[in-house]
């Protein structure tokens, strides 16, 4: 390795938990996975089976990363920010604000909660209820706004796919 090269590690990704369906091929899962690496944030899969109109039956995966946050107080003003976020960052805290922090209330009314559950849940270390937290967001923007290029697949590549998740469930 030459000096000054920098090494990235890539994610060794390990499944968690199914947080969908328990026949996700039939019914749509959400997959958990973390980065036994530790270098990566969790990430959240979803598998959308097809709708009955597929004639070519396509199974749909989006990805999307489970950021940590934190609620960050400037004056009068809480800020949903990455939980990484230094006062000394080059741009004012409002740069930083999440994409859908201003629609939080609007998540919560139609999810059935509240923005302060969000809130805590985006900023806690249990994954699994962060994970919830992002799935209110997607379930109500879409998740095209989470991952806009998603995956498609034939039920023979989504039951390989996720053929070692679906043995643990059983």
């Amino acid at each position: 390795m030459a000096s000054g090269e920098v090494v990235t590690q890539q994610p060794v990704w390990k499944y968690v938990a199914n947080l969908g369906d328990a026949s996700p091929i039939e019914h749509g899962g959400l997959f958990l996975y973390e980065d036994e690496t530790g270098v990566y944030p969790p990430e959240l899969e979803k598998l959308d089976e097809p709708c009955d109109d597929d004639r070519h039956e396509r199974w749909t995966v989006r990805r999307v990363c489970l950021d940590k946050l934190k609620l960050y107080r400037k004056e009068d003003t809480l800020y949903l920010v990455p939980d990484r976020y230094e006062e000394n960052w080059p741009h004012p805290v409002h740069s930083y604000v999440e994409w859908f922090a201003s629609d939080l209330d609007s998540v919560a009314e139609t999810m059935d909660t509240t923005r302060a559950e969000l809130e805590e849940a985006f900023c806690g270390d249990d994954i699994k209820v962060r994970a919830w937290a992002y799935q209110c967001v997607y379930d109500y923007h879409g998740w095209d706004n989470g991952d806009s290029y998603p995956r498609t697949l034939t039920r023979k590549e989504a039951e390989a796919r996720y053929a070692s998740e679906l043995r643990r469930a059983s």
